[in-house]
Parts: C-alpha cells; sequence; structure tokens
C-alpha cells in the first residue's frame, strides 16, 4: 500500500513536471522565433508577440494548477502515510520505518518544491513599483530576517562599503539580499562556522553588492547551472533546499535591468556572488517571465 501511494504520488508529479518542460519549450521557441523576426515585416512581429503572451499566460495557469490542484492529493498522501506511521509505530520494523520516513519526506519535498515553482511563477506576473530606497535599509531587513540561521550556524556576517540610496523595489531587493546572504551562511564546511563578508560600491552608474563566503566553494564548469530553476551542485541529504533561490534572484536582477554573477577558485574555495543595477531606473517595471 506504502509503495503504491508513493508511486501514485511520483507519477503525478513527474506528469505535472513534463507538461510544465513541454510548455517551458514551447515558450522559448516562440522568444527564439520573436527575436529572429526583427528584420521581418511587423505584423509577423505582432503575431508572435500575441502568441508569446499567450504561452506566459498558459505557464501561469499551470503554474497556479500545480499549487490548487497538485497540493490537496499530495497533502492526503503526506496525511495518510503520518497516519499510517502513528498506527503501526509499535509494529514496524527497522527497515520498514525506513521505508516509510522515505515516502513521507518525498511527499513533503514534493510539496516544498511545487510551493516554489509557484512563487517563482508568481513573480514573474506583476508590476513591481521602482521607487528610491536605502539600500542599507534593506540590508538589515534581510539580515533580521537571516537572525535565527546566523545564530543556529554560529557564523558571522560582516558588512562593509557604501549603502547609498537606490531606485528599486524595496520588497524586491530585500528579498535578493536575503536569498544570496542565506546561501552563503548555508554552503559552508561541516566542521567550520560561516564567515560572509557583504559589500556594496556605488558609481555613477551602478550599484554593485557582493557576498563572499569562505564555504564549500563551485566548480566553474558549474556557473551556467546555478541560476536555473530546480538546479542544485550538493547533495539534498547534506544541504536543504529546492533549487529555485537563485534562479529566482536572477530574476530580481533582471527585472531590475541589472546583472548578477558568481565567482570561484573551485571547490574548498569560497565563492563570491555578486549583482549590479543601473542608478536610473523607470517609475515601474512589468515583469515577465
Amino acid at each position: 500500500m506504502l509503495i503504491a501511494i508513493s508511486l501514485l504520488a511520483l507519477l503525478a508529479v513527474a506528469l505535472l513536471a513534463a507538461q510544465l518542460h513541454a510548455e517551458i519549450k514551447r515558450r522559448k521557441r516562440a522568444e527564439a522565433a520573436l527575436r529572429q523576426s526583427e528584420t521581418n515585416d511587423i505584423t509577423e512581429r505582432k503575431l508572435m508577440e500575441v502568441e508569446l503572451r499567450r504561452s506566459n499566460a498558459d505557464l501561469e495557469q499551470f503554474a497556479y494548477a500545480i499549487s490548487h490542484d497538485m497540493r490537496q492529493p499530495l497533502r492526503m498522501v503526506t496525511s495518510y502515510l503520518t497516519l499510517i506511521e502513528d498506527a503501526l509505530a509499535k509494529q514496524l520494523n527497522e527497515e520498514q520505518q525506513q521505508f516509510l520516513n522515505f515516502a513521507i519526506d518525498g511527499a513533503k519535498r514534493m510539496d516544498s518544491m511545487i510551493l516554489s515553482l509557484l512563487d517563482y511563477s508568481r513573480f514573474g506576473h506583476k508590476t513591481i513599483a521602482i521607487t528610491e530606497i536605502s539600500s542599507r535599509a534593506a540590508l538589515d531587513e534581510a539580515l533580521a530576517f537571516l537572525n535565527p540561521e546566523l545564530q543556529a550556524s554560529g557564523g558571522s556576517i560582516e558588512v562593509f562599503g557604501e549603502w547609498s540610496t537606490v531606485m528599486a523595489s524595496r520588497d524586491e531587493l530585500t528579498r535578493l539580499l536575503q536569498n544570496l546572504i542565506g546561501n552563503a551562511l548555508k554552503y559552508h564546511e561541516e566542521n567550520s562556522p560561516p564567515f560572509v563578508e557583504v559589500c556594496a560600491l556605488t558609481t555613477a552608474k551602478a550599484f554593485k553588492v557582493s557576498v563572499r563566503d569562505h564555504g564549500i566553494g563551485i566548480d566553474n564548469q558549474c556557473f551556467d547551472r546555478l541560476f536555473k530553476v530546480f538546479s542544485r551542485l550538493q547533495a539534498r541529504s547534506r544541504f536543504e533546499g529546492t533549487g529555485v533561490g537563485l534562479a529566482l534572484c536572477r530574476k530580481i536582477v533582471e527585472h531590475h535591468h541589472g546583472h548578477i554573477g558568481v565567482e570561484s577558485a573551485g571547490e574548498g574555495q569560497g565563492s563570491v556572488f555578486w549583482f549590479e543595477l543601473p542608478i536610473i531606473q523607470p517609475a515601474s517595471v512589468e515583469l515577465t517571465p
């Protein structure tokens, strides 16, 4: 029974993932065709723009369908597995208990991934207000959110540089800083508390932030994968996460017309994640995936 329930849940998620992958491919084809049409007739370009907008709308609806239609049966699977675990706690041998734990953890991980995907999709379909804000205030808010993780890790964060007033979305800049600093706190060697350096630099054209850690480092051949949805370089058993955080960071930066990147000398050498935002921003930005 446990195996059947788990297989059904996995099959349902696999089918949804396949549909999502197909929809993303269709959208990318539309985007590629739109780029190639720069020298074509304006009418043809308009048709492609309509197709791209329709594809984006379909993708958004699909993400919401995952949230509303998929999460309910998934929660049911988790609930019944937990009830079975409680009812049979004294009857299960060690191996059976382990199998049941795998099934429960798998269902919870599916739910977490679905929520992350929904969060990523929602970000792409709203208008954010760009206003003049204090970058230091956004940083302080991000650090306040991260304080429990910092205390639990026994690590430290050093902040320096010029945290000037910038044109940005306060909420999204806070979230961007929280994600990058949170990653720096997470990916450290097991017996070495994390030490994170956060530096800001303001020039005439851009506001740049770098987040340096002294953790596990990154192979430079993996740089391109880091900012893709559900991309993970480390085993889930070692570091928790869904693989959406950096993809969301990239989306936030791009929608502010900025750039984001990473540098690392290799595994065990730490890494530096950085982003820069232009000084001049439009009053609002219409977000599209």
